[in-house]
C-alpha cells in the first residue's frame, strides 16, 4: 500500500450535474472504445468519450474523478500523425500520445484501532491536448502540474510607486544634499567603498551587483548611498537595498507595480520589502490566503522577496513543460476530485476522414483486487447504516406507482395502489436520488412518529419483465428495497481474461464474414477460445439478446443506454495485460490476418503499429509508484466505480473551502467561518445545499451580500450625493444628506469632521424608514436602523425579521427548540449562525434552490438575483462569483 492520502472525495470527469446514467448513455454514442471491447474486437481497458458524446456531457475540460496525486504525465509539443494510404492517396493521421497518471489510496472507512482495507488504484487520462493548442490565442489554460503557472499584475492594480535607495552626485562631504542621479529599487545588491569623512553613513557607490539604477546610471559619474538605509550582509562593503529603503522618485523612476509585503499579514504595518514592477512575469511558492509569496521573475529580479497580494494578479500562462516524453514526477503533485487534468486532445482513426476529440478514461490496479474486495465485504458488515449510500431495487418485488396529476407531499401515492412490477435489478446511488427536482421527491409521514418514508419518480431507469422501460414512484420499503454500503461491492465480479489480440480480432473478422474460406480452418481454434473466453461469455449472457452466437461491439452500444445493462457492464473488474504495455510480439501475431508480411507488406499496418509503440507508457514506469513488471492489472469501468463510492461522498464545508470563497477575511474573524462551516454541515439536507449546483448558486449571491470580507451587516459610509439620488427620503431633504453623508473622500464629510454612528443611523433611518413594503415605521421610529441588513443574505426590514422569527420557530427540531425572537434582538443576526439561518430561510422560503436546479446558465444566476435584489447593478458580479466558483469545483 502506498503513503498516497485516502479518497476522501470522487467526481466525474467533466464540469457540469450529468448522472452516472446520463454518462453510460452518452457511451452509447461514442464512436468507439466501450469497456471491456473496443469496436475492433479487442479487449478494451477504458471508455471513450469524442465528439459523438460532446452532444450530451459538457466536455470543454476534463476533471480529475478522486482524491490522489499526479505521478506521471506525457504532453506532445505537437501530435504526432500515422501515414495512412488509400490507393494513391497518403492521409496524415493526428493522434495524441498525451496522458496524465494519478495514483489513488481507496480506504475503508475506520472501525476502532483495526486497519482498515485498501487498495492503490491508477486512473489514466489518454489522448490529452497538445503544448501548441495551449499555446494558441484564447485557450484555455493548463492544468497547474504541467509546468509552473505564471503570473502578471492586472492592469488596473499596479498603483505604487518604486520605492528605493537614492544615489546622489557630488563629492566627498557634499553627497547629502546633491542632485539626486538614479534610483536604486528595493533588492538591489551594491558594493560600497570609502565613506565620508564628515558624514561616515554616507559612503561611495563602487558597484551594482545584482538589479539596476532607474534610470541607468551615466558611466563615470560618482555616486553616493546612504548606507544607514541598507541591510549589511557577511561582507561589511556589500549591502541591500531592503525594507528601510522607501524613497521615491517619480520623475527618474516613472514606473508603477505593486508592493511586496514582508510577512504577507495584510496589516499596515506590514513592511513593504520591494514593488514587483508592472510588466513583470513571475510564479508563486506555495501558499494560501490574501497574500501570496512571490516565486521566481521571469528575466531577473532575483533580489525581489516577500508577499504580493493575489487578487490583484492574473494568469500570464505557464512555464514550458518538458515535451514529448514521459515524465515520472519524483514529488507527486497532490490532486482534488474535480480539480483540472487538461482538455480533450485529437485523434483520427485510420478509417476515419478527419480527426475527432478524444478522452480514453480508464481505472485500474496492480494490487490483488478480489483479496481486497473480500475483506472489504467482511468490513462492511461492521460499518454503520450512515455508510449504506445505495439503494437497490429487486427484481420481481419492487413496485412502480404511475405518476397522475395532483401527486404531491399532501396527496402521496400510496403502496397499496395499482402499479407495474419491476423486472431488473438496479442500485441506486443516494447521490442521484437527492439530485432530483424537490418535485419529484416526497417525504410522508411524521419525523416525530419515525414513520418518515421516501418516495422518489423515476423516469426511464427501470424496465418490466419483458425489459421494456417504465417510469413512475418508487417507495423505500423494508424488504422491498434495501441499503447498501460501496464497500459491499454489490454486483461487482471478476473476470480473468487471458485471451490475446490474435485470437480476438480473428473472432470479430468472423462474425462480420471477413475471413476467408482458407482463412477460416486456420484461425478456428483461436475462434473457439476467444467466443468462450470468460469476457466474450459474460458479455453474451448480458446483451446477446437475439441469440445468434455472435457477439458484435454495436451490441455494446445498444446495451448502454438500458440503464439495468449497463450498470452490470459497469460492475465487471476484469484482469488483462495493458495495451500500454509494449509487447511487439503480440502485434506481430496479427500479421497474416492483416495481410503484411515481408514479401508483401501492408504500409498502413505497420503505420498503425508504430503508433501503438508510440502510445505506450507502461515500461516507463515500471517498477514505479507501484506499477508491475508484466503490465498486468485488475481493470474497473470508470464509471461504475465511481458512482458505487461518490455517493458516499459526504460534503462537507471546512475553514479551508469557505477560505477559498471568502479569500480576505481577517485572521480575527477565521474562527466565524469555522462557526458558518459547522452550522451548515449540521444542516444541509434541511437548508435545500444538498446539491453542488445550489450550493454554488447560494454562495455566488452570499458572496456579493456580505463581500470577500465577509460583513454581516449593512454599512452606511455613503456619499451625499449618492444618497440623493438613490433614497426619496434624501431627495426630499439634501441637507440631511450633506449633513450625515461624506463630501468627495470617505468617511469625511463637508465640515471636515469624521463620519460617526450617528450619522450611520441617520442614512439608515433615511433610507428604509416609511417603507411599507419592509414593515418599518417612520423616519423617527429608528426601524431604519434597528432593522438594517443583516447575515449572510443581509436580511433587511422589521417585517422580515418578524418572518424569520416564525419560520425559526416552526422548525425548533432542527435546532433544539431555540426559540429567539428576532424581532425583539435583531442583533442576534451578527452571530454566524443566525447569520446562516437567516440566509438559508430567504433561501427556503422564496424557493430558489428549485430556480438553482435548473442549470449553470447565466440567466439562472439572474433569475435568483431577481427575488434577492431586482434593482441590482451587481449582476455582472454575481454571475463572476458564480463562474468563479463553479470553474473551481470546490462545492462538489
Amino acid at each position: 500500500m502506498s503513503d498516497t492520502p485516502a479518497i476522501r472525495n470522487w467526481s466525474l470527469p467533466f464540469p457540469g450535474d450529468a448522472s452516472v446514467f446520463d454518462y453510460l448513455a452518452a457511451l452509447a454514442d461514442a464512436g468507439g472504445g466501450s469497456y471491456p471491447m473496443g469496436r475492433n474486437g479487442l479487449w478494451h481497458g477504458g471508455i471513450h468519450f469524442d465528439g459523438h458524446t460532446a452532444g450530451h456531457l459538457d466536455q470543454s475540460g476534463v476533471r480529475c474523478i478522486a482524491d490522489g496525486e499526479v505521478i506521471a504525465y506525457r504532453i506532445d509539443a505537437r501530435y504526432p500523425h500515422s501515414e495512412y494510404r488509400a490507393g494513391d492517396v497518403c492521409t496524415p493521421a493526428p493522434f495524441s500520445t498525451g496522458f496524465v497518471l494519478v495514483r489513488h489510496s481507496l480506504q475503508a472507512p475506520a472501525i476502532g484501532e483495526d486497519t482498515p482495507p485498501a487498495l492503490t488504484l491508477y486512473s489514466l487520462y489518454m489522448h490529452l491536448q497538445d503544448w501548441e493548442s495551449y499555446r494558441a490565442k484564447g485557450a484555455a489554460a493548463p492544468p497547474p502540474f504541467l509546468g509552473e503557472p505564471l503570473y502578471r499584475i492586472k492592469a488596473d492594480k499596479a498603483c505604487d510607486p518604486i520605492r528605493g535607495l537614492r544615489v546622489r552626485a557630488g563629492r566627498k562631504g557634499t553627497a547629502e544634499h546633491a542632485t539626486v542621479l538614479a534610483l536604486l529599487p528595493k533588492g538591489c545588491k551594491v558594493r560600497l567603498g570609502e565613506a565620508d569623512s564628515e558624514r561616515p553613513q554616507w559612503r561611495k557607490l563602487i558597484a551594482l551587483l545584482q538589479g539596476r539604477a532607474l534610470p541607468d546610471l551615466p558611466a563615470g559619474r560618482e555616486g553616493w548611498v546612504f548606507s544607514g538605509e541598507l541591510q549589511g550582509t557577511d561582507d561589511p562593503d556589500v549591502f541591500l537595498v531592503g525594507e528601510r529603503a522607501n524613497d521615491i522618485e517619480t520623475v527618474l523612476a516613472p514606473g508603477k507595480g505593486l508592493n511586496l509585503r514582508r510577512d504577507g499579514s495584510g496589516e499596515r504595518d506590514d513592511p513593504i520589502t520591494a514593488v514587483l514592477p508592472e510588466g513583470a512575469v513571475f510564479t508563486l511558492d506555495a501558499g494560501s490566503g490574501a497574500y501570496r509569496p512571490l516565486g521566481t521573475v521571469v528575466g531577473g529580479g532575483d533580489g525581489l522577496h516577500g508577499h504580493v497580494h493575489f487578487a490583484s494578479l492574473e494568469l500570464a500562462g505557464t512555464s514550458t513543460p518538458t515535451l514529448d516524453r514521459v515524465q515520472v514526477l519524483e514529488c507527486p503533485w497532490p490532486i482534488r476530485a474535480g480539480e483540472p487534468i487538461g482538455h480533450l486532445g485529437l485523434y483520427q482513426d485510420h478509417d476515419s476522414a478527419s480527426p475527432q476529440p478524444r478522452l480514453h478514461l480508464e481505472v485500474f490496479s496492480c494490487d490483488d483486487v478480489p483479496a481486497f474486495v473480500r475483506r472489504s465485504r467482511a468490513w462492511a458488515a461492521h460499518l454503520p447504516d450512515t455508510e449504506k449510500t445505495l439503494l437497490k431495487v429487486h427484481k420481481g418485488a419492487s413496485k412502480l406507482i404511475p405518476h397522475r396529476a395532483g401527486i404531491d407531499a399532501d396527496h402521496p401515492p400510496r403502496p397499496s395502489d395499482a402499479g407495474m412490477m419491476v423486472g431488473v435489478d438496479l442500485i441506486l446511488p443516494q447521490r442521484l436520488l437527492d439530485s432530483l427536482p424537490a418535485e419529484r421527491r416526497l417525504r410522508v409521514g411524521s419525523a416525530a412518529a419515525g414513520s418518515v418514508g421516501p418516495w422518489w419518480r423515476l423516469d426511464n431507469l427501470l424496465a418490466d419483465a419483458d425489459g421494456k422501460p417504465i417510469g413512475g414512484w418508487l417507495a423505500e420499503q423494508e424488504l422491498i428495497t434495501t441499503r447498501h454500503s460501496p464497500w459491499e461491492w454489490g454486483g461487482f465480479d471478476f473476470i480473468e481474461e487471458t485471451g490475446r489480440p490474435l485470437g480476438e480480432l480473428a473472432h470479430l473478422l468472423d462474425a462480420d464474414g471477413r475471413l476467408s474460406g482458407e482463412e477460416k480452418p486456420n484461425y478456428k481454434a483461436q475462434i473457439d477460445l476467444a467466443d468462450k473466453g470468460p469476457i466474450r461469455s459474460r458479455l453474451h449472457d448480458l446483451i446477446d439478446h437475439d441469440s445468434d452466437g455472435k457477439l458484435a461491439p454495436h451490441e455494446i452500444a445498444a446495451a448502454l443506454r438500458k440503464p439495468w445493462i449497463a450498470q452490470s457492464l459497469a460492475q465487471l473488474i476484469t484482469r488483462h495485460e495493458s495495451e500500454w504495455f509494449w509487447s511487439p510480439e503480440k502485434w506481430d501475431e496479427l500479421d497474416p490476418l492483416m495481410g503484411h508480411s515481408p514479401g508483401t507488406p501492408n504500409p498502413n499496418w505497420e503505420s498503425e503499429k508504430q503508433r501503438i509503440e508510440k502510445l505506450a507508457w507502461w515500461s516507463e514506469l515500471t517498477g514505479r509508484y507501484g506499477i508491475g513488471a508484466d503490465g498486468v492489472g485488475w481493470h474497473f469501468q470508470p464509471l461504475g466505480v465511481v458512482e458505487s463510492f461518490r455517493s458516499s461522498n459526504k460534503f462537507k464545508f471546512t475553514l479551508e473551502l469557505l477560505q477559498r470563497i471568502f479569500p480576505v477575511v481577517a485572521e480575527s474573524k477565521q474562527s466565524e467561518l469555522l462557526e458558518i462551516a459547522n452550522e451548515l454541515n449540521e444542516h444541509l439536507d434541511f437548508y435545500q445545499l444538498n446539491t453542488h449546483l445550489r450550493r454554488v448558486h447560494f454562495f455566488a449571491q452570499i458572496m456579493q451580500e456580505t463581500g470577500p470580507s465577509l460583513t454581516f451587516e449593512e454599512s452606511f459610509v455613503w456619499k451625499a450625493e449618492a444618497l440623493i439620488n438613490t433614497f426619496s427620503y434624501f431627495a426630499k431633504h439634501p441637507i440631511k444628506a450633506r449633513i450625515h453623508g461624506y463630501a468627495t473622500i470617505k468617511p469625511i464629510k463637508e465640515d471636515g469632521s469624521r463620519m460617526r454612528q450617528e450619522d450611520f443611523e441617520a442614512i439608515a433611518n433615511g433610507a428604509y424608514g416609511g417603507r411599507g413594503d419592509l414593515g418599518n415605521g417612520d423616519y423617527a421610529s429608528g426601524d431604519g436602523w434597528k432593522y438594517r441588513g443583516r447575515g449572510l443574505k443581509q436580511l433587511t426590514g422589521r417585517a422580515n425579521y418578524m418572518k424569520l422569527t416564525a419560520w425559526h420557530r416552526a422548525h425548533q427540531e432542527e435546532w433544539l427548540a431555540d426559540d429567539s425572537d428576532f424581532e425583539k434582538a435583531p442583533e442576534l443576526l451578527l452571530q454566524p449562525k443566525y447569520a446562516v439561518r437567516s440566509a438559508a430561510f430567504f433561501w427556503i422560503s422564496n424557493k430558489l434552490y428549485l430556480k438553482a436546479d435548473r442549470g449553470s446558465a447565466e440567466s439562472v444566476v439572474d433569475s435568483i438575483t431577481d427575488v434577492i435584489n431586482f434593482h441590482t447593478n451587481s449582476r455582472n458580479a454575481r454571475k463572476k462569483n458564480f463562474r468563479e466558483i463553479i470553474d473551481r469545483g470546490d462545492l462538489k
